[in-house]
Formats: C-alpha cells, structure tokens, sequence
C-alpha cells in the first residue's frame, strides 16, 4: 500500500507537499548520484528515549530494513504521514514499535509538571518533550549497499519511560539500555555500528539531552 508523506522542497522549506514515500527515496537517491546533494527534504521524528535511571534505550536495526539494516540506531523514530502533526507521530510511533502509550508536552515547563504528576505511572506511560524542529543532510545506507545524503526535516523529541519494551515484529532484532556516557564511549570505538541519524543528535544535542537527564 502506497504511503504518502510529508516532503518539502529545499527551495521552499515552509511549504510542505505529499508524496509517495518510495518515489521520494528513488528521486533523491538519484539526485545524489547525479548531483552529490540533495532537492527535496523529508519530514520525519525522532525520540531519544531513557529510563527514570538515565539509561538510553536504543535499537539494532532488523536487517531486513531497506534503510540502515542491522545498525544500531534511536529507539522510535518515523516518518510524518502528510496531514498528520508530528506529535500524532510520535504517539503512534511508539506504540507501533514498542508497545508503549505516550503523553507529549510542548515546553520544559509542561514536562517537570507532568513528570511529577505521572512518576509512579512511568511504568506504563512514556512522557515526552518536543526539542526542535530543522532539516539536516544525513547519511542513509540502504539495503542494497548503496549510501546517499539524504535531506530530513527532523522534529526531536527527547522522553522518559520506566517499564518494558517490546520491539515490533520485523522491525528490530533487540532493544538494549545504555547509560548516556558509555553510549558516547561505545559510539567513538565502533561508529560504524550506529546509524548517522543517532550519531549527528547525540553530538548536536548534547546540551539538551543534558539538561533534560538533569529532570530525571
């Protein structure tokens, strides 16, 4: 079944534009070939989850995925169906590839207040803030071997969950937990292991991510 998606021309990145989701990947990754940049951007969330004691949850890629196969990579993350918000995503995300219900806050403000009032419930709830919202040119490696940059709208959403996780049928081989440091430790001995979208938001987003764990 087709799926439409949310993209955007780089030459006009506020206008966004539906498009089917392989017909993107084929045009760009042309593009690339071709030109050695990319046109058109494709919206997309990604959510670096923890636990209350400061571990990150990742996954290892299925590697039977078309894009990065067999990499570790951020636990949730998916593409916005065009029409959809991201927040909508991101609740559906996680509950397509973890089996877990999130509740999603806009601010720092609103997250400290609904972490309070929802600690003891974070065995069953994922609590979520919203980052940032921009396009970055990252990496994407492909089934087939072949790598191309790929332009992403990215909306970055950091969150907190305590209980346990599920990975979806044939979307990942495992789920592990890191603590944030030896993430970073393991990241700079073996990056080839990781896939660029989590390499480029650990290091760009140190700041926040710190200042978040800082809430836990």
């Amino acid at each position: 079944m087709s799926e439409i998606i949310t993209t955007y021309m780089l030459s006009e990145p506020d206008q966004p534009m539906p498009m089917d989701r392989e017909d993107f990947y084929i045009e760009q990754v042309a593009e690339f070939k071709a030109t050695g940049k990319p046109t058109r951007a494709i919206e997309i969330m990604d959510l670096l989850l923890f636990t209350p004691d400061k571990e990150i949850i990742v996954q290892k890629r299925s590697a039977s995925k078309n894009h990065n196969p067999g990499l570790i990579d951020k636990a949730i993350g998916g593409h916005v169906t065009f029409g959809d918000r991201p927040d909508y995503t991101v609740m559906t995300e996680t509950l397509q590839e973890l089996q877990v219900p999130s509740i999603v806050l806009d601010n720092d403000d609103n997250f400290k207040r609904t972490f309070i009032l929802l600690e003891k419930f974070i065995n069953n709830t994922a609590i979520v803030q919203f980052i940032d919202t921009r396009i970055y040119n990252l990496v994407n490696v492909f089934k087939n071997g072949d790598s191309a940059t790929i332009a992403k709208k990215v909306d970055l959403y950091l969150g907190v969950y305590g209980g346990p996780v599920r990975p979806a049928d044939k979307e990942a081989t495992g789920i592990m937990f890191y603590k944030y440091d030896n993430l970073l430790e393991e990241i700079q001995s073996t990056p080839q292991m990781f896939t660029d979208d989590l390499k480029f938001f650990l290091s760009k987003y140190s700041t926040e991510i710190t200042q978040f764990l800082n809430q836990l």
